[in-house]
């Protein structure tokens, strides 16, 4: 019985230390964001320019959040007081929106940006998404997805600078851009 009890235990003991060190690794496993877009994230950036406003508001503000546990930036959105007209769609609820990162060979200037020279921007750092609903589709009841590219722009005066490409899958709408700065 003593024989019985002590390889009980110590079966008991070695699952408890077993599942200890599995929550350990989980734990050490937990992404760590880019050093490249560090710098943009929990910046509060306000919209200065867009030219599709029904998609990203001129004077609205969001945020890009790190989300260690599914390793993805979030955009977190909020309503400035001088915004033009509110957030839609997925940006309506805040945080709603996921990008992943793709680290470049550098930061793209709003130069390269306004370009569009696809060889350029393949080498700056940037967030994506392929999935994000804006505005309402022109044909009722649809929902009409877009890709949506966010470049890391390093500003005049340490400002941290996104600039934004959105593009219909469908080319239902023509593209834009949007700019903002922290």
């Amino acid at each position: 019985m003593y024989v019985q009890l002590t390889t009980g235990i110590r079966r008991t003991v070695l699952a408890m230390l077993g599942a200890s060190l599995l929550g350990a690794a989980t734990l050490a496993a937990a992404a760590e964001p880019d050093d490249a877009m560090a710098g943009w994230l929990g910046k509060e950036i306000t919209i200065g320019t867009s030219s599709f406003s029904d998609h990203i508001p001129v004077g609205g503000k969001l945020t890009l959040v790190f989300d260690s546990e599914d390793n993805v930036v979030r955009v977190c959105t909020r309503s400035g007081s001088r915004q033009q007209t509110p957030w839609r769609m997925d940006f309506s609820t805040p945080c709603n929106v996921v990008l992943t990162f793709t680290r470049g060979e550098r930061y793209c200037t709003l130069e390269d940006v306004k370009a569009g020279n696809a060889e350029v921007l393949s080498a700056c750092h940037r967030l994506r998404s392929h999935d994000v609903a804006m505005h309402p589709a022109a044909a009722k009841g649809s929902l009409e997805l877009h890709d949506m590219i966010v470049f890391l722009v390093k500003g005049e005066d340490g400002k941290h600078v996104i600039s934004i490409l959105v593009d219909s899958p469908s080319r239902v709408t023509a593209g834009g851009t949007a700019i903002g700065h922290d």
